[in-house]
Protein backbone atom coordinates (compact mmCIF):
# COMPACT_ATOMS: atom_id res chain seq x y z
CA UNK A 1 0.00 0.00 0.00
CA UNK A 2 1.59 3.25 -0.83
CA UNK A 3 -1.03 5.29 1.66
CA UNK A 4 -3.81 4.15 3.99
CA UNK A 5 -6.85 2.78 2.65
CA UNK A 6 -9.83 1.23 3.55
CA UNK A 7 -10.69 -2.32 2.56
CA UNK A 8 -14.24 -3.29 1.16
CA UNK A 9 -16.60 -6.03 0.48
CA UNK A 10 -18.06 -6.96 -2.84
CA UNK A 11 -21.44 -5.23 -1.19
CA UNK A 12 -19.65 -2.01 -0.67
CA UNK A 13 -19.22 -2.45 2.87
CA UNK A 14 -16.39 -1.35 4.97
CA UNK A 15 -14.34 -3.99 6.31
CA UNK A 16 -11.25 -2.86 7.65
CA UNK A 17 -8.48 0.09 7.26
CA UNK A 18 -4.88 -0.65 6.04
CA UNK A 19 -1.51 1.13 6.41
CA UNK A 20 0.59 2.65 4.41
CA UNK A 21 3.36 0.10 3.50
CA UNK A 22 1.46 -3.28 4.19
CA UNK A 23 1.32 -6.02 2.10
CA UNK A 24 -1.52 -6.90 -0.50
CA UNK A 25 -1.66 -10.22 -1.78
CA UNK A 26 -3.99 -9.77 -4.69
CA UNK A 27 -6.15 -12.71 -5.03
CA UNK A 28 -5.96 -13.98 -9.48
CA UNK A 29 -7.90 -15.03 -11.08
CA UNK A 30 -10.79 -12.67 -9.94
CA UNK A 31 -13.67 -10.92 -11.48
CA UNK A 32 -14.28 -7.52 -10.91
CA UNK A 33 -18.17 -6.60 -11.22
CA UNK A 34 -18.90 -2.73 -12.27
CA UNK A 35 -18.84 -1.11 -9.00
CA UNK A 36 -15.38 -2.09 -8.23
CA UNK A 37 -13.58 -1.96 -11.12
CA UNK A 38 -11.51 0.45 -10.02
CA UNK A 39 -10.13 -1.96 -7.51
CA UNK A 40 -8.32 -5.56 -6.77
CA UNK A 41 -9.13 -8.14 -5.01
CA UNK A 42 -7.32 -10.27 -2.01
CA UNK A 43 -5.78 -9.97 1.16
CA UNK A 44 -3.89 -7.85 3.03
CA UNK A 45 -0.65 -9.33 5.78
CA UNK A 46 -2.13 -11.25 8.68
CA UNK A 47 0.84 -9.98 10.79
CA UNK A 48 0.02 -6.07 10.17
CA UNK A 49 -3.75 -6.07 9.82
CA UNK A 50 -5.44 -9.21 10.83
CA UNK A 51 -5.68 -10.75 7.54
CA UNK A 52 -8.79 -8.80 6.79
CA UNK A 53 -9.91 -9.70 2.79
CA UNK A 54 -11.88 -7.30 0.13
CA UNK A 55 -11.54 -4.67 -2.49
CA UNK A 56 -8.96 -1.72 -1.95
CA UNK A 57 -8.11 0.82 -4.35
CA UNK A 58 -5.90 0.13 -7.34
CA UNK A 59 -4.27 3.50 -7.10
CA UNK A 60 -3.52 2.65 -3.31
CA UNK A 61 -1.16 0.05 -4.59
CA UNK A 62 2.52 -0.23 -5.95
CA UNK A 63 3.69 -3.61 -7.48
CA UNK A 64 6.44 -5.36 -5.94
CA UNK A 65 6.56 -8.93 -6.91
CA UNK A 66 4.33 -12.12 -7.50
CA UNK A 67 4.11 -14.56 -5.41
CA UNK A 68 3.53 -18.09 -6.71
CA UNK A 69 1.39 -20.65 -4.69
CA UNK A 70 1.43 -23.88 -5.04
CA UNK A 71 -1.06 -26.70 -4.51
Amino acid sequence: MNNKGQIWDAGGNRVGDVASGTLFFRLEPASYPAPVDDRYYGTVDEVISGSATGYVLRKKLVYVGTVEICD
